[in-house]
């Protein structure tokens, strides 16, 4: 009864169990249902994000274009108003500019009434009673009809105006008509005005020009007394002004180092102190390619008419430049100009706008670093402006020079140390050659010794004691078990053939290490001698060096 129990308990456990995993079926196809609606969830929410992130992007498309309309539509309708603006305030000023090189093209072909010129200038100067340039319009007009006082009342005016402007106007224009007096007498007013501290590189032209006898002979050197005071204001506001120039032009003659590993091999590949000669040495040969240099530029050819040429685009360029009252409005003209060429693209048309005013931007440097640069940069800078540059900086030059020379004076060995092959030894004069050599050959024998030592061995020895010994008993055997005698005299035979072998391969080396060193020996003395003959050579440049006067690499 208790068995049919058991056996009923089992039959119903068994159909739980079954019905346990029917429902866990079910629910592994209720879950796989699930996921398969998630995938099927996320594949649309993927379509919809896609969906979001495409009509996002034409959003920002149309954006962007309705941007750009409004940019231009814009862009448009301003640049009308400022041209409007432009006109009413400073057409005169266009007038006045468009004038002013009418009458100097005028005067250069004779063309023009006097009469007509002057009436011409006097009416323009009544409609722009604050620009600068109308009264030196009158001014020029006045000096072509011989009209002294209203010449000088007509400077007077421009001077109030703009003394600097008119100063250097005025100079240029006396220098095309030749007026060499009146024309240094205006440089000086212009030169007065001039910073030291604060100079454009558009300035310093003038300088050049001036210094190249553009502007014909300064006979009271009234500009060489600026350009002396200028220097002497920035020597005076900087402790370090002098010891900054040695620097600048010790570090310029550097460019000009030599290396002389190619010139002396020897010294190069077994001195331990080719370092210090390599500079020294390498410093008194740049002297003569440092001298070539400086004396190209101060005996360069300057053509004095490419020279005018530019001085007189200057003036028209001074003559054609905005006045300071319309760069606003010419400025928002350029960019909304700009804006329209780049149909509505407002950032394009700024960054280009930035990007012309990085090019057109004048630096403003002192002096000196304005004619150093003339020199050391390694651009377009023309022959005359690094001539100009030359002739005031000259005694910094020299100085920056001497100092690259000495600098290293010191550092040149009084003896020198020779390697090879791990030898060393060291010599000031060469007279111990053949001490150096002997110690040389004796460090080498050394080396033999203990590698000949290395390389020997008893083996041989023993092979051979071992053949005596095995040939003996096979002897022995031979008359009583000749078998057995046989195979000793094979073993004889081995320890022959092994004797022979091991004292050939012991000789070989042998023979090798010998050669090695004699040629180790050959070469180290070959290294030796040429380092030695070459030291000599080197003592022998650096004093016929020391010995010369120093040269005087600007005359």
């Amino acid at each position: 009864m208790g068995n049919v129990l058991d056996q009923a308990q089992l039959n119903n456990l068994s159909k739980r169990i079954t019905n346990v995993e029917n429902l866990a079926k079910n629910m592994g196809n209720l879950v796989e249902g699930v996921n398969q609606s998630l995938n099927s969830m996320n594949g649309s929410i993927n379509n919809i994000q896609s969906d979001l992130v495409k009509l996002s992007e034409d959003f920002r498309k149309m954006f962007y274009e309705q941007q750009r309309i409004a940019a231009l539509q814009h862009a448009s309708t301003e640049l009308v108003r400022v041209r409007q603006e432009l006109e009413q305030d400073f057409g005169n000023y266009k007038n006045v500019r468009e004038t002013m090189l009418g009458v100097l093209q005028a005067t250069d072909v004779a063309l023009v009434k006097k009469t007509t010129i002057s009436r011409v200038s006097e009416e323009i100067m009544l409609s722009t009673p604050e620009y600068w340039l109308a009264p030196c319009l009158v001014a020029v007009a006045a000096w072509i009809s011989n009209d002294r006082d209203l010449a000088e009342r007509a400077i007077r005016e421009a001077c109030r105006r703009d003394e600097e402007k008119t100063a250097i106007t005025m100079a240029l224009i006396c220098r095309r008509n030749n007026r060499t007096q009146t024309c240094y007498e205006w440089l000086a007013v212009y030169f007065a005005k001039q910073d030291a501290a604060d100079f454009s590189e558009g300035s310093f032209a003038y300088i050049d020009a001036y210094v190249n006898g553009i502007f014909g002979q300064d006979e009271r050197h009234m500009c060489d007394d600026y350009i002396n005071k200028w220097l002497n204001e920035i020597k005076g506001n900087s402790s370090a002004f002098e010891s900054s120039q040695e620097a600048l032009w010790k570090t310029y003659c550097e460019r000009f180092k030599l290396d002389t590993s190619g010139q002396y091999p020897a010294l190069a590949s077994s001195v331990s102190e080719f370092a210090q000669i390599n500079e020294y040495i390498g410093r008194i040969n740049s002297v003569e390619p440092i001298s070539d240099n400086f004396h190209g530029i101060v005996n360069a050819y300057v053509d004095q008419d490419t020279l005018k040429k530019k001085i007189d685009k200057n003036l028209i360029s001074l003559i054609c430049r905005y006045d300071k009252k319309e760069e606003p409005l010419r400025n928002e003209e350029r960019f909304l100009q700009k804006v329209k060429n780049y149909d509505g693209d407002t950032e394009r048309a700024r960054q280009d706008m930035q990007a012309e005013e990085m090019i057109t931007k004048e630096r403003r440097l002192n002096l000196v670093e304005v004619m150093s640069g003339a020199i050391v940069k390694d651009d377009d800078t023309s022959p005359s402006q690094k001539k100009t540059a030359v002739s005031f900086l000259s005694n910094y030059i020299k100085k920056g020079f001497n100092t690259y020379l000495d600098e290293k004076k010191t550092e040149f060995p009084d003896e020198i140390t020779i390697n090879v092959n791990g030898w060393s030894g060291k010599t000031s004069d060469c007279s111990n050659s053949k001490q150096l050599m002997s110690s040389f050959e004796s460090f080498e024998n050394s080396n033999r010794e203990r590698e000949l030592a290395a390389a020997k061995n008893n083996m041989p020895t023993l092979y051979m004691a071992g053949a005596i010994a095995t040939g003996v008993f096979s002897l022995i055997l031979l008359f009583k078990v000749w078998p057995l005698a046989l195979i000793t005299l094979g073993v004889t035979a081995y320890l022959l053939y092994k004797m022979y072998t091991e004292k050939t391969q012991m000789d070989n080396r042998i023979s090798l290490i010998n050669t090695n060193y004699d040629d180790r020996i050959k070469s180290g003395k070959a290294s030796i001698a040429g380092s030695m003959e070459e030291w000599n050579n080197v003592k022998a440049v650096v004093t016929e060096f020391q010995q010369k006067p120093t040269t005087e690499i600007i005359a």
